[in-house]
């Protein structure tokens, strides 16, 4: 039987919020850029797909922050509750 691993540091949940903060502005130049186009243009199924992506990075990075006890940032909570709306799949 495998030892139970350790919880991470303090130390270690800090050093992944660069890279998860990095997925977060992936996700949203990527969503920024899909949403540019055209309405005619745009492909709607990519472009939710998009949403949902930024918006399990933002959930993500606002975890990492929350598991410091840090405050997650208003803004940061505020594009999570967009997305939310955006990706609500009973929305017309």
């Amino acid at each position: 039987m495998a030892a139970p691993e350790e919880p991470a540091t303090a130390a270690q949940r800090r050093n992944v919020l660069p890279d998860l903060l990095a997925k977060v502005m992936w996700a949203r130049d990527h969503e920024d850029a899909l949403g540019r186009g055209r309405p005619c243009w745009r492909d709607q199924a990519a472009l939710d797909d998009a949403r949902l992506n930024t918006l399990d990075a933002l959930v993500d990075y606002a975890g990492a922050i929350e598991a410091l006890s840090w405050p997650v940032p208003r803004s940061i909570l505020q594009e999570i509750r967009m997305h939310r709306i955006l990706c609500d799949p009973r929305r017309p």
